[in-house]
């Protein structure tokens, strides 16, 4: 089949957030079993350099959006406001596109990567082949999302009526773009219980688990039981820190958490390994914290091989937090917050430390120094469950299962205007 993908970020080997690491990898699936792929992207300088690098699609069209580089006053509100909507430049470009109109006119399939993609979704039905059925892969639930910084946010009574507003506005955005599609794609049974109360009868919403062991699972797994104590306790942070979440966590990771580490452990080193550290990140990492910020890094390898434990400390956010599966697949024991842990295991036993308060989270991470073994075995068996619950083939069987020719249904109404 002829699967038109309309995403917001075109993959490439090393893309440094978590979302286009999926969508390379959704990509690659999917050619594997033999379907032809077009991607179809904002004209965007970091699109255009993924396209001189070579993706994993047969075509790669890129339409005119002027807004997401030189935004005005009135594009940088609303983005503000409904993260979930595009701007009204990128509907007129992707309708001026002929390279856009064309795959989509062929395609079998258009499926949206990412809330926002289905936005364009008017545009699309009015180009896109009656017979090709829509799908939407939800990296996350953009309502839990901003409803857990509504909740948790500070300030007066505007700040307040903003933030409601906020949620009230991407909840209304996402129940459309869930309700454009025949199928709704999510990464785990909480998103999609979240899903299902935003999404019509019609809309099926199928949990597909990431395939997050391809690249890891040939990895030998560690031989020792835990450190040896040749070396200081290193405590590995991975994130893609122009996300807000993944800054503000770090920062309670460097204020909160990190000094009753040092205070008993003062050799202990804390890695934070991702692209796009804030300067406030940055002023932390002064000489004798214990913080190195590493930056955007092609490879992450050697940092998961060499740490001790692996810290998750974020708070807010919603969907599958990547970053504590590839530290299991990795083997590395992992603690963090429940917000880290959502959408992927409530067993104990697979996790070092669930803890949601600066001391508890210290006083898992300086376990882990203290019992070395205790936390190997948790690592063990972590990987092995992670291993089979996240593995290529079952990715693969799952997307052949969800684009197996359909039996015959009435079609879809049209969308109106």
């Amino acid at each position: 089949m002829h699967i038109a993908s309309v995403t917001r970020s075109v993959p490439y080997d090393g893309i440094p957030h978590a979302g286009g690491d999926y969508v390379l990898r959704h990509a690659q699936a999917l050619r594997e079993l033999g379907h032809m792929l077009t991607f179809i992207a904002p004209d965007t300088d970091e699109n255009r350099r993924a396209t001189a690098r070579g993706v994993p699609a047969d075509a790669v069209v890129l339409y005119p959006a002027r807004s997401l580089s030189h935004p005005g006053p009135v594009e940088r509100l609303t983005r503000r406001l409904s993260p979930a909507r595009v701007g009204r430049d990128e509907h007129r470009g992707l309708s001026r596109s002929a390279g856009a109109r064309a795959a989509l006119a062929t395609a079998d399939v258009v499926e949206y990567q990412w809330t926002q993609a289905a936005d364009l979704g008017g545009v699309v039905a009015r180009f896109a082949a009656p017979h090709a059925r829509t799908m939407l892969v939800l990296h996350d639930v953009m309502t839990q999302q901003v409803t857990r910084q509504r909740d948790g946010g500070r300030g007066g009574l505007p700040a307040r009526a903003i933030r409601s507003l906020k949620v009230a506005l991407v909840r209304r955005a996402e129940r459309r773009a869930i309700s454009r599609v025949d199928t709704a794609v999510v990464f785990s049974e909480k998103d999609a219980a979240m899903a299902r109360t935003l999404a019509p009868p019609a809309v099926v919403v199928e949990v597909v688990r990431p395939p997050l062991a391809g690249g890891v699972a040939d990895v030998t797994p560690r031989d020792a039981d835990g450190r040896d104590g040749s070396r200081p306790f290193e405590v590995l942070y991975v994130g893609w820190f122009r996300r807000a979440d993944n800054a503000r966590a770090a920062l309670w990771l460097c204020r909160e958490v990190w000094p009753r580490v040092r205070a008993a452990r003062p050799d202990a080193r804390l890695i934070l390994a991702g692209a796009d550290p804030t300067a406030e990140m940055r002023a932390l990492a002064s000489p004798g914290s214990g913080i190195e910020i590493t930056g955007y890094q092609p490879s992450l390898d050697s940092f998961y091989t060499r740490a001790d434990v692996a810290a998750v400390p974020v708070r807010d956010g919603a969907g599958v937090k990547f970053k504590t599966v590839l530290a299991m697949l990795w083997q590395v024991p992992v603690v963090s917050t429940s917000v880290g842990l959502e959408g992927i295991t409530d067993d104990p036993t697979l996790v070092w430390g669930r803890a949601d308060t600066p001391v508890a989270f210290a006083d898992a991470l300086l376990a882990a120094a203290d019992r070395p073994e205790d936390a190997a075995v948790v690592a063990r068996a972590a990987r092995r469950w992670a291993s089979r619950e996240f593995s290529e083939e079952t990715f693969r069987r799952s997307l052949g299962r969800l684009l197996d020719p359909p039996s015959p249904l009435s079609p879809r109404p049209p969308e109106s205007p």
